[in-house]
């Protein structure tokens, strides 16, 4: 009669009482596996009402006669991602639809104290009145709900972002459309540092627009394309005396449309010239993760 396993592993086992053997030669060997080590197998076929997601949807919007067409429901998702999503997995929907998903990771969450978080898109115009409203409302529980899962609520948080006009080569210097200095000195800051931070709406006088990551971060812009042609849109020394006398010894990245300076000088100064638009990247290697 061979081995299972290799011999090594066959005496190991042997050694630690896991085979067990029958009365006589007619009873066959088993391997004792403890309830602790047991891994539920992905059945090929699940079986669900498919009602179950609109009565979801119901019982989180009483207010409303029909939510969304179609609903999956949240155990379905929450049954795949508990064999594919560790504790610590980030859950991506890119069409989010009702956020079922969001629902899902939540509710796995509090079952086996994960840690998983989730990114829902969605691009309707129900994004935020359904879609972020569930989350916020499976999040928080509602009181008189029947469900008791959707009364207590799962806990948890999240972020509702929008997105803002688009910011690329075609637009940034055609004189039509062009972003706002806040918008361009949030998606610096951002892109250059992986952190979020407070920006001016309006330039200041050293086009200082926040300290991040240990940077001075400086933006010489205005939406307008005649300033952007001009000489004032360049990093120029009286512009790099200015930033230089605030930054109190501290590094600066300073974005603009170009220099007159060489990147020597700056580098005395410890400052880091970043051309506008060309240089709307992350120029300290990669960024952290987003909160």
């Amino acid at each position: 009669m061979g081995y299972r396993f290799p011999s090594e592993t066959m005496d190991k086992l042997l050694a630690e009482k896991r085979v067990l053997f029958g009365e006589d030669e007619t009873k066959i060997i088993e391997l004792k596996v403890y309830a602790h080590e047991y891994e539920d197998k992905l059945p090929s076929v699940i079986t669900l009402d498919g009602r179950i997601g609109a009565y979801e949807l119901r019982e989180l919007f009483p207010e409303q006669k029909k939510v969304f067409e179609t609903p999956k429901p949240s155990q379905l998702i929450e049954q795949l991602l508990s064999f594919v999503a560790g504790k610590h997995a980030v859950v991506l929907d890119s069409f989010a639809g009702s956020g079922t998903t969001a629902q899902a990771v939540l509710a796995l969450n509090k079952a086996d104290q994960g840690q998983r978080r989730f990114i829902l898109v969605e691009t309707e115009a129900y994004a935020e009145t359904l879609t972020a409203e569930r989350v916020r409302r499976v999040i928080k529980g509602m009181a008189k709900a029947k469900n008791e899962t959707i009364r207590k609520g799962l806990g948890g948080s999240f972020a509702y972002c929008k997105l803002g006009e688009p910011i690329d080569l075609d637009r940034f210097f055609d004189g039509h459309g062009a972003p706002s200095y806040e918008q361009v000195a949030r998606y610096v800051v951002y892109t250059a540092t992986g952190q979020s931070a407070e920006t001016p709406a309006e330039p200041r006088k050293d086009w200082f627009i926040a300290e991040v990551g240990g940077y001075r971060i400086h933006l010489i812009y205005k939406p307008d394309l005649s300033f952007m042609r001009s000489n004032e849109a360049a990093l120029s020394l009286d512009t790099a005396k200015q930033i230089e006398k605030g930054a109190k010894g501290k590094s600066a990245l300073v974005y603009a449309a170009t220099k007159f300076m060489s990147q020597a000088d700056l580098t005395r100064r410890g400052m880091t010239f970043c051309q506008l638009p060309y240089s709307v990247h992350r120029v300290l290697g990669e960024a952290p993760d987003a909160p």
